[in-house]
C-alpha cells in the first residue's frame, strides 16, 4: 500500500513540475509576444525589399524596350509605297553594337549618296538597325523614299520587307516595358503619399 501511495505522490509531484513549466514557458511566450518588434529593423526590411522589387521591374522594363527595339530591326517601311524609287551606294559604314538605344546586337550605320530614278538625291546616313546587310563601301542598293512619322522621311529596301507578325511582337514587348514602368510609378506614388500621411 505505501510503494502505490509513494508512487501516486511521486507522479503527482512530477506533474505539478510540468505544469508549473508548461505555465512558465506560456507566460514567456505571451510576453514576447506582447513586446513590440523594433519597428526600425521593420521599415528597413520593407524598404529593402521594395528598392529591390523597383529595381527589377526597371531591368525588366529595359530589357523588354530593348527586345521591341530589336524585334523592329526584322521589319521596315514597305518598298512598295515608297513614294520614290533609286539607287543608292555606299560610301562608308560604322558598325555599332552590341546593345545600344537601338536594342541588342550589331548594326551598321552608313553613308550613302541617293540618285533617285527621277533626279539626283541627297547624300545621308542610314543608321536604322537592320537595314544594313553587310554591305561594303562601293556597293550598289535598291532604295525607297517612304514617309515617316510626324513628316519624317524613312528610307525602305525590297530586302527588308514589312511584316505584321514583327510588329506585333515589337509592340507585345513595348508594352509589357510600359507595364513595368507603370508598376514603377504606381509603387513610388503610394510610397510618397504613406510617407505624407506618416508626417502629417
Amino acid at each position: 500500500m505505501r510503494d502505490d501511495d509513494q508512487r501516486r505522490a511521486e507522479r503527482r509531484r512530477r506533474m505539478d513540475e510540468l505544469l508549473a513549466e508548461a505555465e512558465a514557458n506560456v507566460a514567456r511566450t505571451g510576453a514576447a509576444k506582447s513586446q513590440p518588434a523594433p519597428a526600425v529593423d521593420e521599415r528597413r526590411g520593407t524598404a529593402w525589399g521594395s528598392a529591390l522589387g523597383v529595381l527589377i521591374l526597371l531591368v525588366l522594363a529595359a530589357v523588354f524596350g530593348m527586345l521591341a527595339m530589336t524585334a523592329g530591326r526584322f521589319t521596315g517601311p514597305d518598298y512598295g509605297d515608297a513614294s520614290r524609287r533609286g539607287t543608292a551606294i555606299v560610301e562608308q559604314c560604322e558598325r555599332r553594337g552590341p546593345i545600344t538605344w537601338e536594342g541588342f546586337g550589331y548594326y551598321h550605320a552608313c553613308t550613302v549618296d541617293i540618285t533617285w530614278n527621277d533626279a539626283a538625291g541627297p547624300r545621308v546616313v542610314i543608321d536604322d538597325p537592320g537595314y544594313f546587310k553587310g554591305e561594303k563601301p562601293g556597293d550598289k542598293i535598291e532604295v525607297g523614299q517612304n514617309q515617316g512619322t510626324r513628316g519624317a522621311v524613312s528610307y525602305s529596301r525590297p530586302e527588308v520587307p514589312s511584316r505584321g507578325w514583327v510588329t506585333a511582337v515589337t509592340v507585345l514587348f513595348a508594352v509589357v516595358a510600359f507595364v513595368c514602368i507603370g508598376a514603377v510609378y504606381l509603387f513610388l506614388r503610394q510610397t510618397i503619399r504613406d510617407l505624407r500621411r506618416s508626417r502629417a
